[in-house]
C-alpha cells in the first residue's frame, strides 16, 4: 500500500471520528437525532456512572409457575441470568408489540415467567441506561413510570420471548425479543415451598411459611459497651485524614461527635449514625438523578459495616437535592421499619446527594443475621385486607433486639401474623 493511500485512509477515519464526536457532543441526550448511533449498532453503548447498574436490580423477583402459584426471591438477585440477558438484548433487538389494559394481565401470568418488581417508580430512560444502553425502544413507548416487568420465555409454537412493562397509568406495554442462543430458563415448582397468589394486582404470600429468627449485632460497640475511642476507629473511614479527627460527647451523653474541617459524624444513643459533609459543591452543572443515585449507592457500598443486602425503596427531590431511601433483606425476606419505629429514620439507610456529592448519610447501626438454630413456621393466610391497602408485604420487622416473628406490612404499618 502506497503512502498516499495510507494518508487517505487516515483522513477518512479522522473525518468519520470527527463527525461521530460532534454528533455525540451535540446529541448525547437526544439519541434519535444522531444518525451514526442508528446506523452502527456497536455505537449504541453508552458510558454511565459506576453504580447505576444497581438501579435495575429489582427489590425482588417473582417467578410465575403457570399454575396460579408464584414464588419469590429477595437475596442474590443480580445472579438471575436469563431475565437480565433477555432485558439487555431487548433494548437493542426487540420490537414493540402493542399496548393492553391492565385487566388482561391474568392471561400473561398463566405461563411460566419472571416478574421483576421495583419498590419505586422506574423511568424508561433510567432503565435503559442502567443496562448501559442508549436505545429509544422503551423511551418512545413507555412514557409512564412502572414498577413491574414481566419476562415470559417463549411459549409453545413461538420462538420469541414476551417482555411486559406494567405502567402506573394502568396500561401494559408489550415487547417481543428472540432470546440469544445458549440461554435457557428454569422455573420449577416445589409443592413444599411457600407460595404467593396474585390478588388485587399484588403478589401475596400464602401457605405455611418456614423461617428463622434474626439476631442483631452492633459493630460500633465493644462487647456491648459504647467506647469513644472504639467508635472513632469504626467511623474513621469517613474522614480523609483520621489523625485530624476531634471527638467529644454531648452534654447529656446522648450523642458522640467526631469532626474535622469538612466532615461531622454523629453517633446517637438511639443507635443511629449520621455523616454530614461541608465540602464545597459545584452547582454549575444541572443535577442528574442517575449521577446522584450512583454516588449514593457507591457511598453505601464503601461502608464496610453495612453487610446486609439492600435495595432502593424510595426517593424524593428536596431543595434541588435527591434523597434516597434504602431497605434491607435478610434470609430471603425483607427487613422493614414500621411507621413510628424511629424519629430519625423512616428507612434503615437514607442518603442525601447534592450534584453528585453525598452531603448527608444516616443509617441504623445494626447488622442482621439469620440464626438457623431458631427455626419457626407460621401460616401466612391473608384475606381481605389487601383491598384496602396499596402495598402488602410479608417480612421481618426491624427491632433493636432479635427478631423472631414475621409481620404483614400494609402501606408501612406492621401487623403480626395471627
Amino acid at each position: 500500500m502506497t503512502l498516499s493511500k495510507v494518508k487517505s485512509i487516515c483522513i477518512i477515519l479522522l473525518a468519520f471520528l470527527t463527525i461521530y464526536q460532534t454528533g455525540f457532543l451535540w446529541f448525547v441526550n437526544i439519541t434519535n437525532h444522531n444518525f451514526l448511533l442508528n446506523f452502527f449498532p456497536f455505537m449504541h453503548q453508552v458510558t454511565v456512572p459506576d453504580g447505576v447498574d444497581r438501579l435495575v436490580v429489582p427489590w425482588r423477583i417473582i417467578r410465575s409457575h403457570g399454575s396460579g402459584r408464584f414464588s419469590a426471591q429477595y437475596n442474590n438477585l443480580s445472579g438471575e441470568r436469563y431475565g437480565n440477558i433477555v432485558l439487555s438484548h431487548l433494548l437493542q433487538n426487540g420490537r414493540f408489540v402493542g399496548t393492553h389494559p391492565m385487566s388482561g394481565l391474568s392471561n400473561f401470568l398463566s405461563y411460566p415467567a419472571y416478574i421483576y418488581e421495583y419498590a419505586f417508580p422506574m423511568e424508561a430512560d433510567w432503565f435503559t441506561q442502567g443496562f448501559n444502553q442508549r436505545s429509544t425502544l422503551l423511551t418512545a413507548r413507555v412514557t409512564a413510570p412502572f414498577r413491574k416487568v414481566i419476562i415470559r420465555p417463549p411459549v409453545a409454537g413461538d420462538s420469541e420471548a414476551a417482555v411486559l412493562f406494567l405502567c402506573e397509568n394502568g396500561y401494559i406495554h408489550e415487547f417481543a425479543i428472540l432470546p440469544p442462543e445458549g440461554f435457557s430458563y428454569s422455573i420449577t415448582e416445589e409443592s413444599s415451598v411457600p407460595y404467593y397468589i396474585f390478588e388485587d394486582f399484588q403478589f401475596i404470600r400464602h401457605g405455611l411459611v418456614p423461617f428463622y429468627g434474626v439476631q442483631v449485632s452492633n459493630p460500633y460497640t465493644d462487647d456491648g459497651s459504647l467506647l469513644l475511642d472504639f467508635v472513632m476507629g469504626r467511623v474513621s473511614g469517613f474522614f480523609s485524614n483520621p489523625a485530624a479527627i476531634l471527638h467529644s460527647v454531648g452534654s447529656d451523653g446522648d450523642v458522640w461527635v467526631y469532626r474535622d474541617v469538612n466532615t461531622v459524624v454523629r453517633y446517637y444513643a438511639t443507635n443511629v449514625l449520621e455523616y454530614i459533609s461541608y465540602r464545597a459543591i459545584d452547582r454549575s452543572v444541572a443535577s442528574s438523578f442517575l449521577n446522584d443515585y450512583a454516588a449514593a449507592v457507591l457511598f453505601v457500598e464503601r461502608d464496610t459495616l453495612v453487610i446486609n443486602d439492600f435495595y432502593l425503596a424510595d426517593f424524593r427531590e428536596e431543595n434541588g437535592m435527591h434523597v434516597f431511601y434504602f431497605s434491607y433483606v435478610v434470609g430471603d425476606m425483607p427487613l422493614i421499619m414500621a411507621e413510628g419505629w424511629s424519629d430519625q429514620l423512616s428507612h434503615p439507610i437514607i442518603v442525601t446527594v447534592d450534584h453528585g456529592t453525598v452531603v448527608r448519610y444516616r443509617k441504623i447501626a445494626f447488622n442482621f443475621y439469620i440464626d438457623e438454630r431458631m427455626p419457626f413456621s407460621v401460616n401466612a393466610e391473608f384475606r381481605g385486607a389487601s383491598h384496602a391497602a396499596a402495598n402488602v408485604i410479608l417480612g421481618y420487622k426491624i427491632s433493636a433486639q432479635d427478631i423472631n416473628s414475621l409481620h404483614w406490612f400494609l402501606d408501612g404499618q406492621a401487623f403480626p401474623l395471627q
